[in-house]
């Protein structure tokens, strides 16, 4: 897809990777469109960004709320060509028994719920056309989980295997699907899980941070190329062999003898 002068939605917006999601299809010729839950920064980057990109307030648990984004884009662009999902938030490294359901249900509604609801809204009117393209950010999280982070590693899985689904559902229609693994990246998220760490710590990490511009590049790059994978941060990949090895290994003889199996739809 050539994505110049094509409606972009990006989710998120207000700040690190989303903001750069944005930065890097305005630079490409698109009409951007931000939403973030803090609408006054989601317009401080609309007006930072320039070239026509506009804003909006956007709770993305909510059908409402994305049934007046999308009328508001509409009304401003026309129908939406590109979405991507990226709002999302974490929580702060800790055992799965000291996070409270409340803190569960509400990365779970974020991070999970509110990329439902977008592809939800968009998916059909994307398939009429024969065209579109959906972006779904997960995380390195999403392929190698860890101790400590249980519940945001959960959401970024769910986010990772719904959108290998709907790929499969949406290509026969002309409709892509991408999905965003990013690593550490400079955005108040990342930076608010420091607040504990000593200064000398803080300031390590911060320098292995990747500008969220990047990231919005490869995005750009994967929607023109219709790229299942965007992968930003490849030094994770020895670790995610080491996962999948393991994982290979496991597959041996069928637990009950003699059993013939087979995935459905194979002959």
């Amino acid at each position: 897809m050539d994505v110049a002068g094509k409606v972009v939605v990006v989710t998120g917006g207000g700040g690190g990777i989303g903001a750069g999601i944005a930065e890097a299809f305005a630079e490409a010729g698109a009409m951007v469109a931000i939403t973030d839950i803090n609408g006054d920064w989601a317009q401080a980057e609309a007006a930072r960004i320039g070239r026509g990109t506009i804003a909006f307030p956007h709770d993305v648990t909510s059908p409402e709320s994305w049934a007046q984004v999308k009328s508001g884009v509409e009304a401003v662009c026309g129908p939406v060509d590109v979405l991507c999902n990226n709002a999302g938030i974490s929580l702060p490294f800790k055992p799965m028994e000291d996070i409270t359901l409340d803190q569960f249900d509400r990365v779970m509604a974020i991070n999970v719920r509110g990329v439902f609801l977008g592809c939800h809204l968009f998916m059909g009117e994307m398939k009429a056309r024969g065209s579109g393209h959906i972006v779904n950010t997960s995380s390195v999280n999403g392929q190698l989980p860890h101790g400590t982070f249980a519940c945001y590693s959960a959401s970024k899985f769910a986010v990772a295997a719904l959108s290998e689904s709907i790929r499969q559902e949406l290509a026969p229609f002309g409709v892509g699907v991408s999905i965003l693994y990013p690593g550490l990246t400079r955005s108040r998220m990342s930076e608010g899980q420091m607040d504990d760490l000593p200064d000398e710590i803080k300031a390590a990490i911060a320098g292995k941070m990747m500008e969220p511009v990047w990231l919005g590049r490869a995005v750009v790059r994967a929607v023109q190329e219709n790229q299942l994978h965007i992968i930003t941060h490849p030094d994770h990949l020895d670790a995610l062999k080491a996962r999948v090895d393991a994982l290979y290994a496991a597959f041996g003889e069928p637990a009950q003898p003699d059993f013939a199996g087979g995935r459905i739809g194979e002959g």
